[in-house]
């Protein structure tokens, strides 16, 4: 079971007796069955499951992407629920970091463009944009590379990219979507590594991902099947096992 020190700690997100539907022609479809739990500031979570397992739903109503059809989203104590769709488009963009598997990079933009995009939305002022980029960009180890395109990168440095893209405008939490299933044991391990360190640092994380090694980094482990929570609990790294399943 999952120890008292996470139950006893005030959330940042707390979901309660989450479920989503989906209609086709007539015929309802449900993703998620009744998921409860809460994640505290500064907890690296994985959540894994199967493929159709409900994990990628979950991982939109935690990214604000889509709601549920019934329970409530608590997020930093308000209620996600109730926001209109404009409301919630700029809660996402300035309270949660998007990491995905494909990267979404704007392929025609250098590097540093693309970190510097989502500050355009939002309230920081311009004169710290550049700075903040490289910040960024600094802390996933990309500065040499700022003029480069994303055709003429890695898929390793590419989501070191995203990643750094994420972290610009400070938010909450950080999401990411499969993170290292387009890349290769060692790229994978490598981003992992990076994820881990931004944790060290104080930001709250959940990785979405059906690979073990992956998962492995985090504090606690989350597993769904079939729309329910089937177990909830630490993860290697707190009792101080090798969480390193990536292959050198």
């Amino acid at each position: 079971m999952l120890s008292q020190q996470y139950k006893n700690m005030s959330s940042l997100i707390e979901l309660r007796d989450i479920k989503k539907s989906y209609e086709d022609d007539g015929v309802s479809t449900q993703a998620l069955r009744g998921i409860n739990f809460s994640i505290n500031q500064g907890e690296f979570v994985s959540i894994m499951g199967p493929s159709g397992s409900g994990k990628s739903t979950l991982l939109h109503i935690l990214g604000l992407l889509d709601k549920p059809t019934e329970g409530k989203y608590i997020f930093s104590g308000q209620d996600t629920t109730q926001f209109t769709e404009p409301y919630a488009a700029h809660f996402r963009n300035e309270e949660i970091g998007f990491i995905f598997q494909a990267f979404h990079l704007l392929a025609r933009s250098t590097v540093l463009e693309n970190v510097l995009m989502p500050m355009q939305y939002s309230r920081i002022p311009k004169s710290q944009h550049q700075a903040r980029a490289l910040e960024a960009l600094e802390k996933v180890n990309m500065t040499h590379r700022l003029k480069h395109q994303p055709s003429q990168l890695s898929g390793g440095e590419r989501q070191r990219v995203a990643i750094a893209r994420s972290l610009v405008n400070n938010p909450k939490v950080l999401m990411a979507d499969e993170p290292t299933g387009n890349l290769d044991s060692q790229s994978g391990k490598s981003v992992m590594e990076i994820i881990d360190s931004l944790h060290k640092q104080g930001h709250t994380i959940i990785v979405i991902t059906h690979e073990t090694p992956a998962a492995r980094y985090a504090q606690r482990i989350i597993r769904v099947q079939d729309g329910v929570i089937t177990t909830d609990e630490e993860g290697s790294v707190v009792h101080g096992h090798n969480h390193n399943g990536y292959e050198k």
